[in-house]
């Protein structure tokens, strides 16, 4: 090859570098920023799913929170009326709100809970409902049947267990206890 076809060759090759140079470099940087966008497209997903997995373990949690506060209250208001009973007192009626509190939070549970807790939670809603049942004839009797009262008692004072192994299933499943009992 002579000089001249060489000179030639290199200025096309210049000329070419030149004018693809800007092509070149917005295909670059057109490149750069959708990597750019995507990369931020994934990080603010990944964000927002963090937030929703947060959001539902606080909905879970605060569910459980009201959900055992529920039951000991009920339980503890059934108590309070089982020895009103025994000395001729009519039940209190803040009973029937701690009992019906207790029935609308365990409908909420039903949609949020997992079903293992579900199963413990719904334990202790029978045996509430089995000891409401004990107490109403105790109610009409004004508590003169000394066995009812004791049977009704007992039943009260065992059931904590079920509410132990409901608070068990829940601080398991918020990840708080890694026993089960």
């Amino acid at each position: 090859m002579n000089t001249g076809t060489v000179a030639l060759l290199v200025a096309v090759v210049g000329v070419a570098g030149t004018l693809l140079a800007p092509v070149t470099t917005a295909w670059v940087s057109s490149r750069s920023r959708r990597q750019e966008f995507e990369l931020q497209q994934r990080s603010e997903l990944t964000k927002r799913h963090m937030d929703d997995e947060q959001a539902n373990l606080e909905r879970l949690r605060d569910t459980y929170v009201a959900l055992n506060s529920g039951a000991r209250r009920y339980r503890f208001r059934m108590m309070e009326d089982l020895y009103a009973i025994r000395s001729g007192t009519a039940p209190d009626p803040a009973t029937e709100v701690a009992r019906v509190e207790f029935q609308d939070t365990y409908a909420k549970a039903q949609m949020l809970v997992p079903d293992d807790v579900l199963r413990r939670c719904q334990a202790v809603r029978v045996a509430l409902a089995d000891a409401r049942k004990l107490l109403i004839p105790l109610a009409g009797d004004a508590g003169d049947d000394q066995q009812k009262w004791q049977e009704a008692h007992t039943f009260l004072m065992e059931m904590w267990e079920a509410i132990l192994a409901m608070q068990r299933a829940m601080r398991q499943d918020l990840g708080i206890s890694t026993t089960e009992s």
